[in-house]
């Protein structure tokens, strides 16, 4: 048989924190697959052709949603016209949001011995489909500029990421929102420039937060992009509004619902370009990327993910 791969990010917070977790799971791999440590893009991409010679059944990563789209958009790179194997995550670093999306729960112990075990015997997967998107160059789930930018920001100026963390960030900021205070405004700044999606021009000049998934959850168990699930389609949001202004629309972006707020679009989208007057740092499943002012966001490849 082929095999399994898989692909640890030592850097992420569990493994920097407790580096034996990573060795129990190179000793849980033992000789039933293929185990790399990945300590730059060099290395994965190294472990990417590699495992594309071998011609790999599963790709099994344990990390975050950052190690994720680091780790995938230089295997789709590697792979190119060829399908990718199947994707295990096996979760293991402070954001684990596109994991919990596809369903994915457990430690990555647990996840990774399930997984070899079942691979081993024989045994059917149960998978899912979820659709990555392609932003310039890069792949990803989930990216943003502004308030979602500044949230990551803020949040990893914490220290080690955790729930707790990200609540005490979120929490912060809706206070700060009922006052419209300093922290809050800060967050809430604006960007000017254009933005277009299918084609069509969205009617705002300058925006709050300009931002798009491909998964249901947004994180903290905000299920804000409920097209995700259309077929061929990404979920594609811009606002413009005040700190304040926000609020009242908070509950319907919790539970998955058009907040009918006038200033703040959405829609199910194949293709989306934001042309920004200036450059503005941003994030893509967590990770932060420097400053840009050019996006073209359209569909990426369809994965197999498997659930358990």
């Amino acid at each position: 048989m082929p095999g399994i791969g898989v692909v640890v990010n030592p850097h992420s917070k569990q493994y920097k924190e407790n580096p034996e977790k990573m060795k129990r799971l190179g000793f849980i791999v033992g000789d039933r697959g293929d185990f790399a440590s990945t300590q730059n893009l060099l290395d994965i991409r190294c472990v990417a052709e590699r495992f594309r010679d071998r011609d790999i059944d599963i790709l099994a990563l344990s990390g975050g949603d950052g190690t994720n789209h680091r780790t995938l958009t230089t295997f789709i790179e590697v792979y190119g016209q060829k399908p990718l194997p199947k994707i295990a995550m096996l979760r293991g670093g402070t954001l684990n949001t596109v994991a919990f999306s596809c369903g994915v729960r457990g430690t990555p112990e647990s996840n990774l011995s399930n997984l070899l075990f079942k691979y081993h015997e024989d045994e059917e997967f149960e998978t899912t489909q979820v659709t990555m998107t392609k932003i310039n160059n890069f792949y990803g789930f989930i990216w943003g500029c502004g308030v979602i930018y500044r949230y990551m920001e803020s949040y990893y100026q914490l220290g080690q990421g955790s729930p707790l963390n990200a609540a005490l960030t979120l929490g912060h900021a809706m206070g700060s929102a009922l006052v419209n205070g300093p922290f809050a405004c800060r967050m809430f700044e604006r960007m000017q420039g254009e933005v277009a999606v299918n084609g069509q021009a969205w009617p705002f000049k300058n925006y709050s937060a300009i931002y798009t998934g491909s998964v249901e959850y947004l994180g903290l168990g905000f299920r804000v992009f409920y097209h995700a699930h259309d077929p061929g389609k990404f979920h594609a949001v811009g606002f413009s509004l005040p700190p304040r202004n926000v609020l009242p629309y908070v509950p319907a972006m919790f539970i998955g619902r058009p907040s009918g707020c006038p200033n703040l679009l959405e829609a199910a989208a194949s293709q989306m370009v934001v042309q920004l007057n200036q450059p503005v740092p941003y994030t893509i499943d967590g990770d932060l990327h420097e400053p840009h002012d050019r996006f073209e966001i359209g569909i990426g490849p369809r994965l197999t993910v498997i659930v358990k």
